[in-house]
């Protein structure tokens, strides 16, 4: 018997679409890093490789910055393909501010009434 996730990850990579490898990301989190590491980060861009990585601190950046090869390594592994060659690790407040609003839960769009 297949995961849930296995099979969303599948799916998702015959979309061929970029907010696709952040939204299986962004829901596979936790179980990829561990709860404790996913605590303190959050994916909030992943375009052409390249994974923008929220962190909650520059302790936590100092961490992680020598990791980069090994979280691409299990973010691969886990896709089951080549969706990540570079992390960049940005500060929780930065990347709020360029967070997309596919990922964004708190983002409500303007609704326009028809006259």
């Amino acid at each position: 018997m297949e995961r849930a996730g296995d099979i969303l990850g599948k799916a998702l990579r015959r979309l061929d679409r970029p907010e696709a490898g952040l939204a299986w990301l962004s829901s596979a989190w936790p179980s990829i890093v561990g709860p404790a590491l996913a605590a303190h980060t959050r994916p909030t861009r992943c375009i052409a490789g390249r994974l923008d990585l929220a962190v909650d601190g520059k302790a936590w950046r100092q961490q992680l910055e020598p990791m980069q090869r090994e979280l691409c390594g299990r973010i691969n592994r886990a896709w089951g393909g080549n969706l990540v060659h570079e992390v960049k690790f940005l500060a929780a407040r930065t990347a709020a501010k360029r967070l997309l609003h596919e990922a964004d839960n708190d983002h409500t769009p303007f609704i326009r009434r028809r006259s």
